[in-house]
């Protein structure tokens, strides 16, 4: 039932013509005449008296006025509870990361975004690779910082921030020669491999190598941390990347690798949400805070 259709009926009788209620309501009187007449129509009853004085309810009108004007204020109850759980959900932004990116990069980001959007609130998730994939696709995050991984981008949209060296992580006594470390040389080493979906970032680096010359997977599913303390305490040796090592302040060697790799971070986003304004203000303000950074 189209209550635009009630609507209009409720304002001619309050304004006593229909040519008045169309000129208020921004209609032409004949269209305003086919609207009453489709609502009659549909009702299967005549609801006007239309005479040379102008318009009023009919008996079975007079009948049915408290029940339409229940429905038009029901009506105008939703709409408006909808244009309010939108606006909460535009000052409210849900923001995926990973814990580097939430300890290096957003504070910054933050507090810029906020300067600009100061009725914005931040609801934070730091998650692995795929879990953070995942909610962006649900909806259940409005965008995510992560890595670039292909097979996981359908149905999203990329927004490329920065590329991160992928770094060889070694005991602080392990020598290197000419300040990196080339891939084959993990060849047999216990390699511990960090959070689940880091090995999405860092298998594709031991792609062209011989599978006689690949480390001792370990798959610890251990946070950052726990990995540089493992590797401290000489149990193995790992790939992290610069970002993650920045806020690391044990004796470790930190070595680039030969050749040298990233992972590709960005913002993603689902596709059709690319648009919404308070995304777009976020990947704008990332852009600005991370170029002022370098």
């Amino acid at each position: 039932m189209d209550t635009k259709k009630i609507k209009a009926l409720l304002k001619a009788i309050d304004l006593g013509s229909l040519s008045s209620a169309a000129e208020d309501l921004g209609y032409t009187q004949s269209g305003l005449t086919h609207m009453m007449n489709s609502l009659e129509d549909e009702f299967g009853i005549s609801l006007l008296i239309r005479n040379k004085s102008g318009v009023h309810l009919s008996p079975p009108g007079q009948k049915l006025l408290q029940d339409m004007k229940a429905l038009v204020d029901a009506s105008n109850k939703l709409e408006h509870d909808i244009d309010a759980i939108k606006e909460h959900s535009f000052s409210t932004l849900k923001i995926g990361a990973y814990s580097s990116v939430a300890r290096t990069w957003l504070p910054s980001i933050l507090e810029s975004y906020k300067l600009v959007n100061p009725e914005t609130e931040f609801l934070l998730s730091m998650q692995d690779i795929r879990t953070l994939y995942e909610a962006v696709k649900n909806e259940e995050l409005d965008c995510a910082v992560v890595s670039y991984q292909e097979e996981l981008m359908s149905g999203l949209s990329w927004t490329p921030l920065r590329d991160d060296e992928l770094v060889a992580i070694l005991p602080g006594k392990y020598s290197v020669e000419e300040g990196s470390f080339p891939i084959d040389y993990f060849s047999g080493m216990d390699f511990l491999m960090p959070s689940d979906g880091f090995e999405m970032d860092i298998l594709p680096i031991f792609g062209k190598i011989s599978s006689k010359l690949l480390p001792n997977f370990r798959y610890t599913n251990m946070d950052d941390a726990a990995i540089v303390s493992m590797v401290t305490h000489g149990l193995g040796v790992s790939i992290l990347s610069r970002l993650i090592m920045q806020s690391v302040k044990e004796e470790i060697a930190v070595v680039s690798l030969t050749p040298k790799a990233y992972r590709k971070l960005g913002i993603i986003v689902k596709s059709r949400r690319q648009g919404d304004k308070s995304i777009k203000n976020f990947i704008a303000t990332s852009k600005n805070v991370l170029n002022a950074l370098q």
